[in-house]
Parts: structure tokens; C-alpha cells; sequence
């Protein structure tokens, strides 16, 4: 007998029944991985086809696994491969074109199935039982990333600022010292523009490679709450936000420590989950 599976949201076979058994056995399918073989009427997670198996041509089984490709079914000897483009829905088995449906990790999820997906995520089914869930990073880590960051934007950025500071302010020796005034307007001017680059640079990075050095050099990435990589957008308001929460006396990124999946305040803003890759 040969078997298929979904891997990715794409089709994977066909492989006989000894392979796929050590692709069980090593932990390739998963309770939750789609798969069909001949005289199954449709696709079914694995754990389902387990329990209900039945053998080929077995009464009620028409041997057709029917498929659907939005509102169109498809009947055939074997299942309906996803073309380029397309993706399987975890939940439901239908084949869906890639820009209508969701990504959770390594899984497609389409728009009809995702409120139930989320729920069910949400309610931590799927990390005990199919293992999609995400490796939140957590705070001590995150922590080491953002000092990393931190020496990088002092080197590039604090150290010139302080020259131009000590400068203005002047040592003596004829030279006239700036009034307090202006020395103070001078520290704001700084610090806005240390705020403006800080942000340039937390949304570059993360809009393009979904962190930044210092994120990388610690494995982490920011990502969606789906798994998927952020955009511009959401890299802009995640990065203001993250600006509130070094405000408020770091709080912040202190609740990081106390969240179930390792939020800072400005993920919980921007909607957003660092983990590791």
C-alpha cells in the first residue's frame, strides 16, 4: 500500500508502508499530519486514519479520496496534488491557493478553518498534541540580545553624541562654557535623535530579516502571532512601542518574565512573538 502525507501545506509521496511507518516512528508524521492511502475517502489527520482504519474497499469507502479546491471537488486513485501556489489546509484537507490561507509554523491553515485553529492554539492543544506551537524565547535570552543591540547603538551612535556634548559644553581656559540652557536643549536634541536612529534601526533589520544583531546573534526571531514574518508596518509599530516600554521604568520587558508566551509590552501592542529559530 502506498501512503501520502502533507507536509508544509504541500503533498509528500507516495511511500510504502514501511517507509511510512519509520516516518512515524521517527516522528516525520505526526498525530496531526494529514495523510491518505488507497480506499480512504478523504484526507484525515493521522491519528484519525489510525483509529478509523479500514481496510481498501471496505464498505462505504469508495477508494476516491475527494478533495476540494475552493468550492470545486476532485476525485481520483490518488489525492489531489497542491500546485504551485497552493496549499493544503491543516484543519479541513482542501486545497487552497497560498495567498488566501494563514501560516502557523510549518502548517497552512485556510480563512474558514483559522478561528478554530487559533482556539484551539490558544488553548495549547496543538503544542502538546501536534507540536506546531512556537519556542517562545524567553527573558533571560532576550535580554542578552538587547545588550548586544545596546553596544551596537553605543558604538555607532552614543559615543559620537557624547563627543558632540562634551564639546559644546567646553573645558575652560578661555573658552565659553554653554549656559545651562542650552546645554539642556542640547541633551534633548540628542536623545531624540538617539530615539530616531534606535528606531530606524530596530525597523530595518526586523522588517527585512525579522531581527536584529543582536536577536541574531542569539538565534531569536520576531515574528507574527502565527508564526509568519512581520512587515514594515507592523516592525514601525512594534519598535515605537518598544520605546514605551524602556519609559516606564523598564516595566516593559520585565512582564516578558511573567507572560505565557514570553510577551514584552510592545509584543502585546504590536501583536507580535519572539522565538527562537
Amino acid at each position: 500500500m502506498n501512503w501520502y502525507y502533507v507536509e508544509a501545506g504541500q503533498q509528500v509521496g507516495p511511500v510504502s508502508d514501511t517507509e511510512f511507518g519509520n516516518l512515524v516512528n521517527i516522528g516525520k508524521i505526526q498525530p496531526s499530519t494529514l495523510v491518505w492511502h488507497e480506499g480512504m475517502a478523504n484526507w484525515q489527520p493521522y491519528a484519525t486514519a489510525r483509529e478509523g482504519a479500514s481496510p481498501p474497499g471496505a464498505p462505504g469507502v469508495t477508494g476516491e479520496p475527494q478533495m476540494q479546491s475552493g468550492s470545486a471537488t476532485a476525485s481520483s486513485a490518488e489525492p489531489q496534488i497542491a500546485g504551485v501556489g497552493q496549499v493544503i489546509c491543516a484543519e479541513c484537507g482542501k486545497i487552497f491557493p497560498q495567498g488566501s490561507a494563514f501560516q502557523f509554523g510549518q502548517r497552512w491553515v485556510c480563512a474558514n478553518c483559522k478561528p478554530f485553529f487559533v482556539q484551539k492554539l490558544k488553548e495549547g492543544a496543538y503544542p502538546a498534541a501536534f507540536g506546531t506551537g512556537l519556542d517562545y524565547a524567553g527573558f533571560w535570552i532576550r535580554l542578552g540580545a538587547k545588550m548586544v543591540d545596546g553596544i551596537i547603538l553605543a558604538v555607532v551612535l552614543g559615543i559620537p553624541m557624547a563627543i558632540v556634548l562634551f564639546s559644546m559644553v567646553g573645558t575652560g581656559g578661555g573658552r565659553a562654557r554653554s549656559s545651562p540652557f542650552e546645554h539642556m536643549g542640547l541633551q534633548v536634541i540628542l536623545q531624540l535623535a538617539f530615539y530616531l536612529f534606535s528606531l530606524a534601526y530596530n525597523v530595518f533589520f526586523l522588517g527585512k530579516y525579522g531581527a536584529t544583531p543582536g536577536k541574531m546573534a542569539c538565534s531569536l526571531k520576531v515574528v507574527s502571532a502565527e508564526g509568519g514574518a512581520i512587515s514594515y508596518a507592523r516592525a514601525l509599530g512594534r519598535s515605537a512601542a518598544e520605546i514605551l516600554s524602556g519609559l516606564i521604568c523598564d516595566i516593559g520587558y520585565i512582564i516578558a518574565a511573567f507572560d505565557g508566551e514570553k510577551r514584552a509590552l510592545h509584543d502585546h501592542i504590536a501583536n507580535t512573538r519572539v522565538i527562537r529559530k
